[in-house]
């Protein structure tokens, strides 16, 4: 459109010129001047609608440049909230299969329990089944050794001493015996010695 403008520019700059040669100068003058004020005139309006439309390709161009950086924005925040998303993810299964670990151990356990329990009660029925065993009570004992050895021991002494009283004989004898200043044989010997044997030459 611009070029044709321009062609016909050109065209009325040689009719000025062929005018201006002529008789009909004056009235061919004004005609060309005419002619020339609308050209001119239709060459300002092209320059304004070129000039609105480079205005236009620039607000396109800034949008379009403007999208981009926020879709690139938009791209970064997606890819972030993305790696933190499988990170998150990694670590909930790392907590799963160790969960799942201790889950197994402690089923192992409560199965091991279960056995334990198991032959606690087995044993248990076999104790109560079993009335053939009598375990004598500690104070039976106490009664019985001291019918046979006739001594009262002394239990609150030293440990390293061995004391008690004696009554097998008329007279009540005293026992005092370090246990540090003689072996246990010597010890053992004594205490026998002590022990009456009228019920052996009975029998």
């Amino acid at each position: 459109m611009l070029q044709g403008q321009m062609q016909e520019y050109i065209e009325l700059s040689k009719d000025i010129i062929k005018v201006l040669v002529s008789d009909a100068a004056p009235t061919e003058l004004k005609k060309s001047l005419d002619k020339e004020e609308s050209v001119i005139e239709s060459l300002v309006d092209v320059e304004k609608e070129a000039s609105q439309i480079i205005r236009e390709l620039m607000s396109v161009e800034e949008s379009v440049a403007q999208t981009l950086l926020h879709t690139e924005e938009s791209k970064q925040k997606t890819s972030s909230k993305l790696r933190k998303i499988e990170q998150e993810l990694q670590n909930t299964s790392e907590k799963h299969i160790s969960m799942k670990e201790s889950i197994k151990l402690l089923q192992k356990d409560l199965e091991n329990l279960k056995l334990v329990e198991d032959e606690i009660a087995e044993l248990e029925r076999e104790a109560d089944e079993d009335t053939t065993i009598v375990i004598p009570s500690a104070v039976y004992l106490a009664q019985l050794f001291h019918k046979v050895t006739k001594i009262d021991w002394d239990y609150d002494c030293d440990p390293t001493l061995i004391r008690g009283i004696h009554y097998g004989g008329d007279i009540a004898q005293p026992i005092n015996i370090d246990s540090t200043q003689h072996s246990k044989t010597f010890i053992c010997d004594y205490l026998w010695s002590l022990l009456s044997t009228e019920w052996q030459q009975s029998s």
